[in-house]
């Protein structure tokens, strides 16, 4: 290997890489570098919660003099965005750069002395890039494609602030042969989810995304390759990160909103599943190869591990578990590729029994004789079902829709939105029919709100059809008549169902504000898809074990935040929250009433009673210096942001290991007691370890009014 990537960098390095004129068989190298099957940990040795190897793995020792070169170069990039002007996405794209520098010498993620000289390589193109900055360039002359290669793909890597964490995260952008900077014609776009590499750093994938096209370049095809915040199988942050990047794509190309498919194989063919039964409609076709699709049966699989879960964590299987979601495949045209040897065609074979008990039919292509990698033949069928998909292109307004979800994360497909449910993390689902004359058929199942929405060319297709504002519609066998709601770009017609009677009525259902509604829902990790702060507990003179503990836990998430996500932690003071950030982003809190001072502001609004020596959750009573509460709520400050105390992202070391295990861990709210220490002890924390964040005695979710409730 060391001398295989010798010759790469005597060879390649420096020929305008950036530009696509890499060496052509570094194209084959693209997939492997992602492939499970070349990395020796996986299997059962991963199965010891107590012997975690750390995610991601140490890298060499770089001198102190090269490391000090390398971070100067970077802050020179900075200073110089600084010193000139220019709007935040502009100066992403060359801030992106520094930041890759800085977080992989941060995180220790260089391998080899060949790695080593790639960071050189972005390095000189950040410097490239902040050169034309200085000159006042901005738009295309920013990026220097302003005269790309009519002959072949052009290789692009950009970044853009997270609206997460404000963090700038890169990506990747292929663009085809014939574009022009002028060309303002809607281009077909394809989402490419890479495989796991578990030492890819943001350096590491710019530098891959400046030299290599990818498995799929397709003809007049912008092909996005996200970085999906590291190693999680474009989940929770990694899936937000997926859209951003399709955003920021938009901002500065013309794409084709009806064109936009979803991709990807090993890590990336879990994550493609996953995104196309959360949002079947915002994808022409979707081509997951290989990777995973559930959890347990993957697990036991390909790891050997009996995962069992419990109680409450066992609904929190359906937010990732794609065999749950397959009605919403029904009417999404995709088709499925895995290798006949490798192990991760369990993922789509899963996913076809799945289909088969909806009388569904997976289009399953499998690579004769292949391992983990797609087969020549198989990849030319691949691109010719998506070649006839594209030139039809996503449907404006389907006749039928038929939708299932298990949390208001997810609430919508093309014209049925879903706007309270019966019960979270109970399978709620609804089919939609428009039938001739304009006439409407809905059957539902643990709905209580419903919208049916009609919005741009939709809503044209909709006038054309003569039904425009009348509806005639047949709720779950039930008549309903009613006139749409119009507004600036469409129709829109709401309908309740009244719990107790089963009894649909026009117009929304008078319910608290606090109802769980779409982006407010929980549980505890939603908070950290979307802006949040951190507001860390202050050091009491004499510390007690709940002070020591959510001390502790605070610096565990802003290491793992940093480490695991890529973030940059938006920490706050007491002193230093704005009523900016009140209303902009939700609040996480750690600590006690006595150490934070904002959670003494809201304690007695919260769904428990929290005194100094004394806990109080659904009846039953605590003693407050050895436990802690754990939860997400409607934030009493702004009821449009959530609160959470005590805890980040929920899911920890142990299920960095494999991405299947990287699933919500905690519901909504969840008490620890501190009296037992954990037998673990690498976590830093005496009473968390590599799976918890101590033990819990209870936890459960909050009611459908955002109510304490069993």
């Amino acid at each position: 290997m060391k001398s295989m990537w010798h010759g790469i960098t005597k060879r390649s390095m420096g020929r305008g890489l950036w530009r696509g004129r890499s060496l052509p068989w570094l194209l084959v190298l693209s997939a492997s570098f992602f492939s499970p099957t070349l990395l020796a940990w996986d299997g059962p040795a991963d199965n010891h919660p107590s012997k975690v190897r750390p995610i991601p793995p140490p890298g060499i020792a770089i001198p102190e003099e090269t490391k000090t070169q390398l971070l100067q170069r970077s802050a020179a990039i900075r200073q110089s965005v600084e010193r000139s002007p220019g709007d935040a996405d502009d100066a992403a794209q060359v801030l992106v750069f520094a930041r890759a520098i800085e977080m992989t010498l941060e995180t220790g993620m260089v391998y080899s002395e060949q790695e080593l000289a790639q960071l050189e390589k972005v390095l000189e193109e950040g410097e490239r890039r902040v050169a034309r900055w200085t000159q006042g360039a901005r738009g295309w002359k920013l990026l220097g494609i302003d005269t790309p290669d009519p002959t072949r793909p052009t290789l692009l890597v950009g970044g853009f602030v997270s609206k997460i964490d404000r963090s700038i995260q890169p990506f990747g952008l292929v663009i085809p042969p014939g574009w022009k900077p002028e060309d303002a014609t809607p281009r077909r776009l394809d989402v490419w989810l890479h495989g796991r590499d578990e030492r890819t750093s943001e350096a590491g994938f710019l530098h891959r995304r400046m030299t290599q096209p990818g498995e799929f370049t397709p003809e007049n095809t912008l092909v996005l390759h996200p970085y999906g915040r590291y190693s999680n199988a474009f989940k929770f942050a990694g899936e937000v990160d997926v859209y951003e990047a399709i955003e920021a794509t938009g901002r500065r190309f013309a794409v084709d909103p009806n064109r936009f498919s979803i991709r990807g194989f090993s890590m990336g063919g879990a994550g493609c599943w996953q995104l196309a039964v959360h949002d079947p409609s915002r994808w022409f076709a979707a081509t997951p190869g290989a990777g995973f699709s559930e959890t347990r049966k993957f697990l036991k699989e390909f790891q050997g591990e009996d995962f069992q879960p419990v109680g409450d964590h066992e609904k929190l299987l359906h937010w990732y578990d794609c065999p749950d979601w397959v009605e919403n495949l029904r009417h999404l045209p995709l088709v499925a590729y895995s290798g006949e040897k490798d192990r991760q065609k369990q993922a789509a074979d899963v996913m076809a029994e799945a289909m088969a008990s909806r009388g569904m039919q997976l289009d399953h292509r499998i690579g004769p004789d292949t391992e983990h990698k797609y087969h020549p033949e198989s990849k030319k069928e691949i691109e010719e079902k998506m070649t006839q998909w594209a030139q039809q292109g996503r449907p404006i307004l389907p006749r039928e829709v038929e939708f299932v979800t298990y949390t208001l994360k997810y609430p919508s497909s093309h014209w049925v939105h879903i706007d309270r449910m019966g019960r979270h993390w109970e399978r709620a689902w609804v089919r939609g029919q428009l039938a001739d004359g304009g006439r409407i058929e809905l059957k539902t199942t643990n709905i209580d709100q419903l919208t049916l929405r009609w919005t741009g060319q939709a809503w044209q297709q909709w006038k054309e059809s003569g039904a425009i504002d009348r509806l005639d519609m047949q709720v779950d066998g039930q008549s309903l008549q009613g006139t749409a709601q119009q507004q600036s770009d469409g129709f829109v017609i709401t309908m309740h169902r009244q719990p107790q009677t089963g009894i649909w009525h026009l117009g929304p259902r008078a319910v608290s504000s606090r109802a769980k509604r779409p982006g407010l829902q929980g549980p505890i990790d939603d908070a950290f898809m979307s802006s949040f702060v951190m507001v860390g507990p202050q050091t009491p003179d004499y510390p007690l074990p709940v002070d020591l503990w959510s001390t502790t836990e605070f610096e565990h998430a802003k290491a793992q935040w940093r480490r695991h996500f890529r973030g940059d932690v938006p920490l706050r003071t007491a002193e230093s929250l704005s009523a900016e950030d009140l209303k902009q982003s939700h609040l996480v809190l750690f600590g006690t009433p006595q150490t934070n001072p904002w959670i003494a502001r809201i304690v007695d609004q919260l769904p428990i009673l929290w005194r100094i020596d004394r806990l109080n959750m659904l009846g039953v009573d605590y003693d407050a210096t050895t436990h802690a509460p754990i939860l997400i709520y409607p934030n009493p400050l702004n009821p449009d942001r959530y609160v959470v105390i005590n805890s980040g992202f929920t899911f920890r070391e142990y299920a960095y290991l494999n991405n299947a295990r990287q699933i919500p861990m905690l519901p909504d709210w969840a008490i620890v007691d501190l009296r037992q220490k954990a037998s673990d002890q690498t976590s830093g924390n005496p009473w968390s370890d590599n799976q918890w964040p101590g033990k819990l005695v209870d936890r459960g979710f909050f009611g459908e009014l955002w109510e304490a409730k069993r």
